[in-house]
């Protein structure tokens, strides 16, 4: 399982199309970013880059930002008719951000290690419903 495969699959499962994005990455890599979402169909509406030095650095990038940064640009109501926010960078660990957030703010938030390990249950054929996880856990 890929996490590309997993964002795919996990959007698929929310019928989401127009999707906010947060990375860790520098411009080079929000463009990629943008790329490959654009090529499986998704409208990115907006794409939040935290530009992030190096990937010791986006093991460090404290939650607070991440949720403001989310707030403020990626959810409503900061940006409207958005259907999943999504995280990329496996190195930006927000699976209890997103947990806590989607509830609130009634968007999925799709974070890349938790959609990489549902992806990778299903795959298996483990069907297990996780608490903690965010939506995708529990609902799929």
């Amino acid at each position: 399982a890929t996490g590309a495969e997993a964002c795919k699959s996990s959007l698929e499962k929310f019928k989401a199309k127009r999707i906010a994005i947060i990375t860790p990455y520098q411009e080079i890599g929000d463009r990629n970013v943008v790329k490959f979402f654009t090529e499986i169909g998704c409208e990115v509406v907006r794409i939040a880059g935290l530009k992030c030095g190096s990937a010791t650095d986006i093991a460090h990038v404290p939650e607070a930002w991440c949720e403001k940064i989310i707030r403020e640009s990626l959810a409503p109501p900061a940006l409207q008719g958005v259907d999943a926010i999504v995280q990329c960078g496996t190195n930006l660990s927000m699976v209890g951000l997103a947990d806590r957030l989607e509830t609130e703010l009634g968007v999925p938030i799709i974070a890349i290690n938790m959609a990489c390990l549902w992806f990778a249950m299903r795959e298996v054929g483990i069907d297990a419903k996780l608490q903690g996880c965010t939506r995708l856990f529990r609902e799929f």
